[in-house]
């Protein structure tokens, strides 16, 4: 049986192809061209993305990037399906499931969502429940760190989780793992959840900066 990070894998290589080359997703200025290209770069040829942080060598970074992107579309989706080459860090062991399942599952919606009328998927309730191992500890402190606002996160029946202390009354995100991560992803618009606590607070809340 396919590991959770291994589905949503096959989940987002479907939704790249049904999309197709070009095709707007939630990544600002990307396309699904773009997305595909930074999914390959990033498991098989990282040095090529750390390049362009580094001034001389950005001009060569872009040429890398564009090179990619000439590629047929199909193969690109082909190389994305098919997960990095045996000489890459993603290979270790334990290394897919805890590095890309939150990265495989937000880039997949990214697509869907830029699409009209799109749905969230069913997903297996174990897949929702690795969602939330990553998700309610260190990582999700992280992920709203910039919050002035204490945070706590809940799923539907379950009691809330503090994520994040601050003085005074705080927000409860409520929702499915999933969605929970896509708020926290900064794709807020598109994220299914509903934000508890005082209107005054909540306002200030759903103007905090989250990661992108």
């Amino acid at each position: 049986m396919p590991s959770h990070s291994a589905a949503e894998r096959q989940a987002l290589a479907d939704a790249l192809a049904e999309a197709g080359p070009g095709a707007a997703t939630l990544c600002s200025g990307w396309t699904t061209t773009d997305l595909a290209v930074h999914l390959i770069l990033r498991e098989g040829r990282p040095h090529v993305r750390a390049a362009g942080l580094v001034g001389p060598l950005k001009n060569w970074s872009r040429g890398q990037e564009q090179a990619t992107a000439a590629r047929p579309y199909a193969e690109l989706v082909g190389t994305v399906r098919n997960g990095p080459p045996r000489i890459s860090l993603f290979t270790l062991p334990g290394a897919d499931e805890r590095i890309n399942l939150l990265e495989h599952f937000i880039h997949c919606e990214d697509v869907r969502r830029a699409q009209e009328g799109w749905e969230p998927r069913v997903l297996p309730a174990d897949r929702q429940t690795a969602f939330w191992k990553n998700i309610a500890g260190p990582f999700g402190k992280l992920m709203v760190r910039r919050s002035k606002i204490g945070v706590s996160f809940q799923v539907p029946g379950g009691p809330p989780v503090e994520v994040l202390r601050r003085e005074g009354p705080g927000v409860t995100l409520l929702g499915e793992p999933g969605e929970i991560a896509m708020y926290v992803f900064g794709r807020k618009a598109q994220a299914r959840i509903e934000i508890v606590g005082e209107p005054d607070v909540v306002a200030r809340f759903r103007d905090t900066p989250m990661r992108t």
